[in-house]
């Protein structure tokens, strides 16, 4: 599916950064974008969108049809009178997110922006990941989770999510609430205390059992924040340890303290 350029239009107002990735195909770029967005949440930058990729920069297709026409090309600022045009060149899009809705919680003016050394952590953490993906297979709905969570068109959606996500990756055997609690507070122990995140996980997980049964009425934004924070916590502890322990692993951790 191509991106015309009207749609494209759509979002370019509100663009703020540009991110160049070297991909072999469209799917790959998507993949890399997926995973570097992942690692800047880490890194406590607000969710985001990327709305569609280009096989060219902004740069370079800005200005592109009127460089094709010798009368409006002399009415361009000087910085776009050169450059490609339509006749010599073809510029591609691929839609990606094509929403202008997002959930993001309590958003810290800082947290809007990213800065070198941010970025440069997030992409040593990229490849760091790339590993971990390539060791556990789960890993990779865990950053799915990160990613589409806050995509979700609302609140309770993106909760039932990022608990599914969880419940692939951790979820086994009765007695789900305690254990999946107990679990996220000895995964996050290097990250976060663990009593905080016993709490919390136990309380995100009745928030998830309430929107499961159709009982909660109004799902808040702290409740969302609850269950985001818990997801942030864990891909950084997996981060941290190189490792996702399986469920025995960390009940011996914990009985071992």
């Amino acid at each position: 599916m191509r991106m015309t350029a009207e749609l494209m239009q759509c979002f370019l107002p509100s663009v703020s950064l540009e991110i160049s990735v070297d991909a072999t195909d469209h799917g790959d770029a998507k993949n890399q974008m997926d995973l570097l967005r992942a690692m800047l949440y880490l890194e406590g930058v607000a969710p985001t969108i990327a709305p569609f990729a280009t096989s060219h920069s902004i740069n370079e297709y800005a200005g592109i049809n009127a460089r094709s026409s010798k009368i409006q090309r002399d009415k361009l600022p000087e910085g776009l009178k050169d450059g490609i045009t339509a006749k010599d060149s073809r510029v591609e899009g691929w839609p990606l997110e094509l929403t202008f809705s997002l959930l993001r919680g309590e958003v810290n003016p800082s947290r809007k922006s990213v800065d070198e050394g941010i970025f440069h952590r997030a992409t040593e953490a990229v490849t760091s990941w790339k590993e971990i993906e390539s060791r556990f297979s789960q890993a990779a709905t865990l950053r799915a989770a990160l990613v589409k969570a806050p995509l979700m068109p609302d609140y309770a959606s993106s909760i039932l999510h990022i608990w599914q996500a969880f419940e692939t990756v951790f979820g086994k055997g009765p007695e789900l609430s305690f254990r999946m609690s107990l679990t996220l507070a000895e995964l996050c122990g290097p990250v976060a205390s663990r009593m905080q995140t016993y709490a919390d996980a136990k309380q995100s997980y009745k928030d998830r059992s309430s929107i499961t049964h159709g009982t909660a009425k109004n799902v808040s934004e702290k409740q969302w924040m609850r269950a985001w924070s818990l997801l942030i916590q864990s891909v950084q502890s997996i981060l941290h340890r190189q490792d996702i322990p399986s469920e025995d692993e960390l009940f011996s951790d914990l009985l071992s303290r």
